[in-house]
């Protein structure tokens, strides 16, 4: 998630740690979803699958997703046999800790780690086989750093598991509710918006020491269609995640934002059948 020296677009470092209870459900799902999909429809069919014998690191994991994914996603006996989650705020990395503790995964190390600087807590090169970086790699200050650290830690041959947003839909829904309440004010800023461009993500992947030749980009898409899924995204385009969207509201305007979003929200359901949101999925080959 986010870094100590972190994305000025993002929300304040103590709204993660708050965040940390809530974040799959209020993501809907979307991030745990399709981080499975792609282990089990690209990683597991690619030249370097995940199994017994590996050695995964989920970095800027969060409350652990990445770890998560793996094990909705594998059978057990072709789960890692040491898996290291990783991420800079302590109540990201608590929230792993006890989701994971009664996870079937062999070994689980859940540890506060800044993913930009890995060599200051001593994580060795040339250490793992898999690296996970799922819905990160925008909120970096330096985001080539994370992928240089990526690299470093991955043995000669290790696959890293890059992915980005193309089209994250909350955003799109957030700038609907502002435009419904206020046309006048600036849409929310979001972090980092070249990344929703096509070749960024792998230009960055490159600056961070990957060879263009052994570097896979795909498009996933999701839409998230049921109702307990969409109540918890709403909720995050409600809560304090978008607070950026009410800066320069009134009392009035504010008490107002609730309703603003369930109408943008039914708006992107009429169109697309749910919520839609738009992926960039990298595998890159050390």
């Amino acid at each position: 998630m986010a870094s100590p020296a972190q994305h000025p677009n993002l929300p304040l470092p103590d709204y993660f740690s708050k965040f940390a209870s809530v974040y799959v459900r209020q993501t809907g799902h979307a991030t745990l979803n399709i981080l499975a999909d792609v282990i089990k429809e690209s990683v597991q069919t690619s030249a370097n699958p995940i199994g017994p014998d590996s050695v995964v690191h989920d970095t800027a994991a969060g409350p652990g997703i990445g770890a998560a994914a793996l094990v909705a996603s594998l059978p057990k006996d072709q789960l890692p046999k040491e898996m290291l989650v990783s991420d800079n705020v302590p109540m990201m990395v608590s929230a792993a800790r006890e989701s994971l503790a009664a996870s079937p995964l062999p070994k689980v190390e859940c540890k506060e780690l800044d993913s930009q600087d890995l060599s200051s807590a001593s994580v060795p090169d040339n250490h793992f086989t898999h690296s996970i970086n799922n819905f990160s790699i925008f909120t970096f200050v330096r985001p080539a750093d994370a992928i240089r650290e990526t690299y470093r830690t991955l043995r000669p041959g290790g696959l890293a598991i890059v992915t980005c947003w193309r089209r994250f839909a909350p955003v799109i829904i957030v700038h609907a509710a502002q435009k419904r309440i206020r046309p006048d004010l600036p849409l929310m800023p979001t972090p980092s918006p070249q990344f929703f461009e096509e070749g960024v993500l792998q230009r960055v992947v490159e600056e961070g020491g990957f060879v263009k030749d052994n570097i896979t980009v795909l498009d996933k898409t999701l839409v998230v269609a049921d109702e307990e899924n969409i109540a918890g995204l709403t909720m995050l385009m409600s809560g304090p995640m978008m607070s950026k969207a009410r800066e320069g509201y009134t009392a009035e305007e504010e008490a107002r934002w609730a309703d603003a979003v369930k109408e943008s929200v039914k708006g992107e359901v009429d169109q697309f059948g749910g919520i839609r949101f738009e992926a960039y999925v990298l595998l890159a080959t050390k």
